[in-house]
Order: C-alpha cells, then structure tokens, then sequence
C-alpha cells in the first residue's frame, strides 16, 4: 500500500517521464514517434511472409497457413517486452545515478516509466498482430483478455529480477555483460522459434526450470485458440517472481546507503 501511495503521489512525474522516454528513443528521427507502429509492423509483416508464404512453416498439430507465424510473432513480441523491462530496470541506478543522489522520490517511480514504456509498445506490436488475424478470420476472441495477466506476470518477474541487477551492477559492473550472456541462452531455452513438443523428453524436466516458459506458452496458446499450459509448468515463474520480489526488497534495504555513496 505505501508503494501504490507512492506512485498516485509521483503520477505526475511518471506521466511526464513516460513523454520524455518516447521523445528521447525517437530524438533525431525523421519519421519521428511514427516508429512506434512502423517498426512492429514491418517486423510482423516480415514474419508472416517469410514464414508462412516463402518457407512455408508449420506448427505441429496446427493446419494453419500462418499458425507457425503467428506463434513466433507471439513468442518474439511477449520475449522482447521482457528483456525490455528487465534491460532498462537493469541500470536503473547507474542511468539515473545524478537524479537519485540531488532528489528525494522513490525510485520506484522510474521503473514504473521503464515498464508503461516497454508496454505500450508491447501493446501496440500485439494491436498490429490482432489486426491481422482479424483479417484472416482467426480473431480468439474472448481469449484475448488472458493476455493481461501474462503481460502481469512477465512485468512482475521482469522488474523484481531487473532490481536485483540493477543493485548489483552499482558494486559490480560486470553484471551488465553477464546479463546480456544469460539472455542470449535464455531466448534459445525458451520455446519461441521452436515448440516444445520437438524436444526429446529428456530435456523436458529441464525446460520446466524455465520462468518464461509458462506465459511465454500461454501467449502463443491464446492467440492461436490452443490448450493452455498446464497449472505445474507455472510453478517456475511463480517462484522466481516471488523470490526475486523478496531479493530485491532485501537487498535495497540493507545497502540503500551504500548504493548511494557508490553513484
């Protein structure tokens, strides 16, 4: 409760830091905020032609033309909102290292920026997506509203591990590098370019561990119209939401002050 009482405080700050965050990622562009849809289109654009027409990929147990695209369209856009968060969370302290050190607000506020920033444009590649299987009359409908509580989860565990980095890169700084190495082995752990259902079962105890296999799936499965994940492949994400939460409440209470003297 004093979290929320934070943010509605500091609303003003955070819408205005929500304008300044577009202004700045477009600054110098001749197109200018018109990116904002141009760039997703063009990239799902570019996935349903090269994959559904050209290659003509398809998804195991899916008769659809453009089922293989769609799923990866999906997994891509849900997986790059993620590293998103987690990315600009990551240097949370470092990128704003002046601003902590001559003002009193709650930091909290500024990975609330990070986060409504990552999710319009999540929301915005998702409306270009929806348009099209409007188009081809394969709209799920009701399903859609599942999206939400994913898009939650995938926020919550984005931003409790991004404040665990974003305390630990302030000491040291090769978190950032290792971060990057960890996402890269990450993206290839998580079914997105491929289904599960190809792996040798071996490896399926493995892929459980995942905390992004679960939405990640659920995504895929609401937008194609299939059987959602079942309820034990959510207990990864669960988990490492929650441990992570408690990490990074831990961590920044015991070296608020050292955090600040480091910046």
């Amino acid at each position: 409760m004093n979290l929320l009482q934070q943010l509605w405080r500091y609303r003003s700050y955070i819408r205005g830091g929500i304008g300044r965050d577009f202004s700045l990622r477009y600054k110098g562009s001749v197109l200018g905020a018109s990116l904002v849809f141009l760039v997703p289109a063009f990239q799902i654009s570019l996935y349903l032609l090269v994959f559904g027409n050209l290659l003509k990929g398809r998804l195991p147990g899916n008769a659809s033309l453009h089922g293989y695209s769609i799923y990866l369209c999906t997994g891509i856009l849900f997986w790059n909102f993620f590293t998103d968060v987690l990315q600009r969370s990551q240097t949370l302290f470092l990128d704003n290292a002046n601003l902590l050190k001559k003002a009193a607000f709650p930091s909290s506020s500024l990975s609330m920026i990070n986060l409504a920033s990552a999710s319009i444009h999540l929301g915005l590649a998702l409306t270009i997506l929806l348009l099209f299987l409007l188009s081809t009359s394969a709209l799920p409908g009701w399903r859609g509203i599942g999206l939400l509580p994913v898009w939650l989860l995938m926020a919550a565990l984005a931003l409790s591990l991004g404040l665990c980095l974003a305390i630990l890169q302030v000491f040291f700084r090769d978190i950032g590098a290792l971060t990057t190495l960890g996402l890269q082995a990450l993206f290839w752990a998580t079914p997105i370019v491929y289904p599960a259902s190809i792996l040798p079962t071996w490896l399926v105890p493995w892929l459980l561990l995942n905390p992004l296999l679960a939405p990640v799936s659920a995504a895929q499965a609401l937008l194609l119209s299939t059987d959602l994940p079942p309820l034990h492949t959510w207990g990864s994400t669960c988990l490492t939401t929650a441990l992570a939460a408690l990490l990074a409440v831990r961590l920044y209470r015991r070296h608020r002050a050292d955090l600040l003297d480091h910046l």
